[in-house]
Parts: C-alpha cells; sequence; structure tokens
C-alpha cells in the first residue's frame, strides 16, 4: 500500500525514525505503561529529532516533509507507545495553527520553538459544559485596553501541567454567535491566574497529562492572540481536520501493532500440537483484520494526499477517524481474543492495545459526531 503514498523521501525517512525510535522509546514502552508517566525528555527528543515539524516551514525550523510524512511519523511512534503520540499531537496542531493563522512575531517567537520540541504544547477547547459542541464554550476573553482577561475553565487536556505554551480558545464577543465571536490565544505556563490540576486517570493511554486548567483574570497581550478576533471558530474547524488525521494516524499504528502480535503469537502457540495459525477460525480472525486494517490506512492516507494538494478534507478527515477508530478497538479486540488467557494479562502488549483503542472514538470528536459531518457534507 505504501507505494501508492510514499515518495522517495518517505522510505529513508522511515527508516530514520524506525532507528531513533527503537532507541528512544522501544526500551521503555512498558515502563510508560505500567508507570503512567511519559518522561518528558523523550518527548523533547521526538522534537529535537525533528518529528514535530513535517506541517512547519523550514524557516520556521521545520522539516516542511507534508502530511503524508506526518501520518507515517504518527503511525510508527504509535506501533510502539501511542500515548508518546498523544503527548505529542498538540504540538503538530498548535504548529499547524500559528503556521497557518498566526502573524509573522509569532512565527519567530513561538513556531521555532515547538518544531524543534524546546517548548510543549497544550490545545485547550473542552469545557465541562462543552465537549462535542464546542461552540457552547463559556470561557471569556474581556478586553480592556491592550490586554485580555481570561476567566473560566477547561478540562481533559492534554499536556496539562508539563505543556509551555496553551493554546486557549474563549469567547470575546458575547453579542454574536460563538461562531463569530470566538478567538484563541497563546497563554505561557507560569501566568498568574492559571491553576493546572490532574485530578483523575485515564482508562488508557497510559503515560500522558491530562487535567483541568481554571482561569482567574489571566492577563494576555493582544499580541497573544492568535489570528483575528472572532476568527476563533474557523481556525478551530481547520485544526481539526489536522488533529482528526493524527488520530487516524495513531488508531492505525495501534492496529498495525496488534495485528503483527498476533501474527507472531498464533505461529508461535501450539495447542493441540500445532500452532494455532493453522486453525481455520485463526485464519479467519488474521485475514479480517488484515482487510480492515488495510481499509482504514488507505482512508488515512487518501485524506493526507488530497490534503498536500489543496483539497477540502473535511468529509475525508472525518471518514478516516471513523473508520480508523473503530477498526483499532475491533482489531485490539480480535488481538486479546487470539491470545486467549495470556492476552488478559499485562505480560502481553495486546490488554494495552485494546485500552488505548477505545480513546480514538471519543478524543478529537466523538464518532457520533464525526457521523454528523460525513452526512452533512454528503447531504450538502
Amino acid at each position: 500500500m505504501n507505494e501508492l503514498f510514499f515518495t522517495e523521501k518517505h522510505y529513508p525517512l522511515q527508516e530514520d525514525v524506525r532507528k531513533f525510535l527503537l532507541t528512544e522509546l522501544e526500551p521503555i514502552k512498558n515502563e510508560i505503561n505500567q508507570n503512567k508517566k511519559i518522561p518528558l525528555s523523550l518527548i523533547k527528543e521526538i522534537g529535537k529529532k525533528g518529528l514535530f515539524g513535517p506541517l512547519i516551514p523550514k524557516r520556521y525550523n521545520g522539516s516542511e516533509l507534508g502530511m503524508i510524512a506526518h501520518c507515517m511519523i504518527t503511525e510508527e511512534i504509535s506501533k510502539i507507545n501511542v500515548a508518546a503520540s498523544v503527548t505529542r499531537t498538540p504540538c503538530i496542531l498548535d504548529g499547524y495553527l500559528l503556521n497557518k493563522f498566526g502573524n509573522e512575531d509569532q512565527k519567530e517567537n513561538y513556531l521555532k520553538k515547538i518544531a524543534t520540541g524546546e517548548k510543549i504544547c497544550s490545545i485547550c477547547v473542552t469545557e465541562e459544559g462543552a465537549g462535542s459542541n464546542v461552540a457552547g464554550i463559556k470561557t471569556v476573553a474581556t478586553k480592556k485596553g491592550d490586554i485580555y482577561l481570561l476567566n473560566g475553565s477547561k478540562k481533559f487536556i492534554t499536556n496539562a501541567g508539563i505543556a509551555d505554551y496553551y493554546f486557549i480558545w474563549c469567547i470575546t464577543n458575547q453579542n454574536v454567535n460563538s461562531r463569530n465571536g470566538m478567538s484563541v490565544f497563546l497563554v505561557e505556563k507560569d501566568s498568574p491566574g492559571l491553576t493546572i490540576e490532574n485530578p483523575y486517570d485515564l482508562m488508557g493511554i497510559n503515560g500522558i497529562y491530562n487535567g483541568t486548567l481554571q482561569l482567574n483574570n489571566i492577563e494576555v497581550s493582544e499580541e497573544n492572540l492568535i489570528g483575528e478576533e472572532g476568527s476563533g471558530f474557523k481556525s478551530l474547524m481547520a485544526t481539526f481536520n489536522i488533529e482528526r488525521l493524527t488520530l487516524s494516524s495513531e488508531s492505525n499504528g495501534i492496529s498495525l501493532a496488534a495485528l503483527e502480535d498476533s501474527k507472531y503469537y498464533a505461529k508461535n502457540r501450539i495447542q493441540f500440537n500445532k500452532p494455532i495459525s493453522s486453525f481455520q477460525l485463526i485464519k479467519l480472525k488474521i485475514a479480517e483484520m488484515a482487510t480492515k486494517l488495510q481499509a482504514a490506512r488507505l482512508l488515512t492516507y487518501n485524506a493526507a494526499k488530497l490534503n498536500e494538494i489543496n483539497m477540502n478534507i473535511t468529509k475525508e478527515a472525518s471518514m478516516a477517524k471513523v473508520f480508523s477508530s473503530k477498526t483499532a478497538v475491533e482489531i485490539t479486540s480480535e488481538a486479546v481474543q487470539i491470545h486467549g488467557g495470556d492476552g488478559y494479562t499485562d505480560i502481553y502488549s495486546v490488554e494495552r492495545y485494546m485500552r488505548d483503542a477505545k480513546f480514538f472514538m471519543i478524543g478529537g470528536g466523538t464518532t457520533e459526531i464525526q457521523n454528523l459531518i460525513i452526512a452533512r457534507e454528503e447531504l450538502k
């Protein structure tokens, strides 16, 4: 399948990424899962390696390798431990946001540091009463002279507590529809009035930092407004398309790992004096897993290719996320089944894959919301 989308630049990049991850991530993948902690040093090394920069121009320290390269890199990280990829994701999204909507000063002062992993990012949208309905956010930014005062709260924020930059969506005009009155600000980690807590654990993706933000009269310079005031909803929708492709690739990375582990186990697990891979039911499971994964990757890389030729991918990105995330849940469940009792222990990674996979049907826009978007686009 790679031959359909990869060019000469992708193959050496893939090999280089694999060698890097084999040294930096592979030895600690289980430790991350068990200790529920990703070393910040690892994330910064991933950034130094240039893996934050495929969607960022070279002039801002990016690699400018494009969306297909980004999806490939995301798959490779996710195959080993998807939590490391999920920690990288906000840096990808905020880098894209700054490059597309930021001004030159913001790109020079912030984007260059994001591209190299010097600074870690967090994307802050979700609130207690605004999950799928992002237009329902209540956090406000009130302008006072040349500053804004931010008040409100955010929930389910990835990288809460380790990020240097928090990109926070707020309502700047309460007298119009929120889609026209929403803006986004870059808030630095030590800003007075910013309180960060990590009050809960998650079912899967062990190791990521996820928590809540409280904003109490945080003073933000108008220089930290990304794009024009009132353009926040537009920039968020564009960023969501990139998020959906990223999460699709993370889902596919989990599925690739689960399939490979299942094939290896089936070939080596002996029952009734023969490997279980010789049983027709196991063969059927492997065949269905491989077919679904192929379809998921084709949807994802197709959308990535359309993005690279500047096509609108709203529908295609949602299709990729819906199918890839559902496929990951199905494939990882079958992987546990193939492993039998071993699969239900923490000795094998398939139990981790199964817990991790469920996140992607919820995070970044639920499957139900993606289906509504697909239907809306089809019925136009």
